[in-house]
C-alpha cells in the first residue's frame, strides 16, 4: 500500500513549510527508501529558497536512508541496505534502477559499514568539491587558496591538501571556520574581514596562488579571487553563485593569462571510458571508501542535527548569515 510521509518545501513567498505527501507502492524496477538523515546545501538550497519568493520549491538532493522495499525486477538490492541517493528532504522515496535514465534519479549507492549515515550524507557535495579539484589539478606543491570556508569549502580545502598542495590558504570572514579549517588541512588562514585577503595570499605565496577556488555564493568576490591567483593560474567556481559581477579584462585576466573555469556535472557521461575515469558515480565511490579508510572526515562540519520539523527554524538561521552554523544535519528517524 502506498506510503504517507513528509517533506520539506518552500512555498510563494519564500515560507517553509512541512508538508504530506504520498509514495505509491515502488514498481518492478524501483526501490522504496525510508529516510534517516539528509545535509542541507546551504548555497543551493538558499538560491531555491529565493526563487520560492514567486513560486514553490523542493529542496535537498542528499539524502541517506534504508531500503524499505524491493521491486521484483531489481537485483543488488535488499531490504534493510543503507543508501545514499539524490532524493530530496522527504521521509521516503522511490529511486528508480535504470541505467538509461539520468544519474539523479536513478543513484542509490550502497553505503559501507564503517561510514556513519551522517558522515555519508555529505558524499553528494563532496562529490561536488572533488570534482571542483579534479578540474582545478592542483599538485604535489602547487600553492592554493580556497576562499570559502562553508561546509563546501572545507571539503575543497582537505581534497586540495589531500592531492598535496602547499600552501593551502583558507579565507573567510569568520573565525570559527578559519579554525575548523586547519583541521580540514589549511596550512595558512586569512580572515578577509580584519586583513586585505588578495595581498595576505600573494605574500603567503610569494605573488600568487597557482590555484584559486572560488567557493562561496556571492558574486563580488571574484575579482579578488583573480587578483590573488599567480599569472598563468586558474580561478575555479566551485560553489554555485547567482547573478553577475564587474570583472577587469585587461590587467587581471588577458596580462595574467588566468584560467577561469566552472564546475558543473550535469553534462558527464555515466559510464567511464579511456579517456575520463571518473564519472560521478566513481568520485561518490572514493568519497565513501576514503571515508571508511578514515582518510576524508567530515564528522567536525557538522554543527547542527535536528529533527526536519525544525526546518523553519533552521533556514531563517541560514538566512541570517554565516555565523553560529556551518553543515546541518535533517534527522528523519528521531522525530
Amino acid at each position: 500500500m502506498p506510503t504517507t510521509t513528509q517533506q520539506v518545501v518552500f512555498l510563494q513567498g519564500s515560507a517553509v513549510a512541512i508538508e504530506d505527501m504520498e509514495i505509491p507502492d515502488p514498481a518492478p524496477n524501483q526501490i522504496l527508501i525510508r529516510s534517516t538523515r539528509s545535509l542541507v546545501s546551504a548555497g543551493t538550497e538558499l538560491n531555491i529558497l529565493e526563487l520560492a519568493a514567486t513560486g514553490r520549491g523542493e529542496p535537498g538532493y542528499s539524502m541517506v536512508g534504508e531500503v524499505a522495499e524491493v521491486g521484483g525486477a531489481v537485483e543488488g538490492y535488499a531490504e534493510g541496505d543503507r543508501v545514499l541517493t539524490y532524493l530530496k528532504h522527504q521521509g521516503a522515496g522511490l529511486v528508480t534502477i535504470d541505467p538509461d535514465l539520468p544519474d539523479e534519479a536513478t543513484y542509490a549507492g550502497h553505503i559501507p559499514d564503517d561510514v556513519s549515515d551522517e558522515d555519508a550524507s555529505f558524499v553528494v557535495l563532496g562529490d561536488v568539491a572533488l570534482h571542483g579539484v579534479r578540474r582545478a589539478k592542483p599538485g604535489l606543491g602547487d600553492s592554493v587558496a580556497v576562499f570559502g570556508q562553508g561546509g563546501l569549502g572545507q571539503m575543497v580545502t582537505q581534497f586540495a591538501r589531500m592531492a598535496g598542495a602547499y600552501p593551502v590558504i583558507a579565507v573567510d570572514l569568520l573565525d570559527e571556520r578559519l579554525e575548523l579549517a586547519r583541521w580540514s588541512g589549511a596550512t595558512h588562514t586569512v580572515n578577509a574581514q580584519r586583513e586585505d585577503a588578495v595581498a595576505a595570499v600573494q605574500d603567503i605565496t610569494g605573488g600568487g596562488a597557482r590555484v584559486v577556488f572560488m567557493v562561496t555564493r556571492t558574486p563580488k568576490i571574484l575579482p579578488d579571487c583573480m587578483q590573488a591567483a599567480a599569472a598563468g593560474g586558474t580561478v575555479s567556481m566551485t560553489g554555485s553563485p547567482p547573478g553577475t559581477v564587474e570583472i577587469g579584462l585587461q590587467v587581471e585576466l588577458l596580462r595574467k593569462e588566468l584560467s577561469i573555469i566552472g564546475t558543473y556535472q550535469s553534462m558527464y557521461p555515466r559510464e567511464p571510458y579511456h579517456m575520463f575515469q571518473w564519472t560521478r558515480a566513481a568520485n561518490r565511490q572514493y568519497i565513501l571508501d576514503a571515508m571508511a579508510r578514515g582518510e576524508f572526515r567530515v564528522d567536525r562540519l557538522i554543527s547542527h542535527r535536528e529533527p526536519y520539523t525544525k526546518a523553519a527554524d533552521l533556514y531563517a538561521m541560514i538566512e541570517r548569515g554565516p555565523a553560529g552554523w556551518l553543515s546541518i544535519i535533517l534527522q528523519w528517524d528521531q522525530v
